[in-house]
């Protein structure tokens, strides 16, 4: 990526997230989405479309150019693999384990992101599965109780 800031890869995620569902994103839905206001939408995507990560119609469509989507997809993964980290071996709510996946996806170098997926395969795989949910169940009592 071109060295986006951690907002304009929130915007940019977000607008990739939109347009898996229509093709397209506009800009009330990434204000709605993130809890922005539009003129801060509109910034960003000024900032997004110089980058040549996405093309914005005036009032109109915003679509993601092919270096977009791959930058909105690899956002959007890492965002994914730390939030079902959070969730699936550490045990944390969901809500708050996406506030801290985005986040961490913004911190984490690639090796650690790359190390964070391999140990959840490994703790989920079937030989450990017993384990980790043991290690689930420990926390949520302790937690409760």
């Amino acid at each position: 990526m071109k060295n986006l800031s951690p907002s304009l890869e929130d915007y940019l995620e977000a607008a990739y997230t939109l347009s898996l569902k229509e093709g397209f994103s506009r800009a009330c839905g990434i204000s709605r989405l993130l809890k922005v206001s539009k003129p801060s939408v509109n910034s960003a995507v000024k900032a997004l479309a110089a980058r040549g990560l996405l093309e914005h119609e005036h009032y109109g469509y915003i679509r993601l150019s092919p270096a977009g989507l791959k930058a909105g997809a690899e956002i959007s993964g890492r965002h994914a693999l730390l939030k079902d980290f959070f969730v699936s071996v550490l045990a944390m709510d969901e809500n708050q384990a996406g506030e801290d996946a985005c986040r961490a996806e913004h911190a984490l170098s690639p090796e650690a992101l790359r190390r964070v997926g391999a140990l959840a395969v490994f703790l989920k795989a079937p030989p450990r599965r017993r384990l980790l949910l043991a290690a689930r169940s420990a926390m949520s009592k302790r937690k409760n109780g």
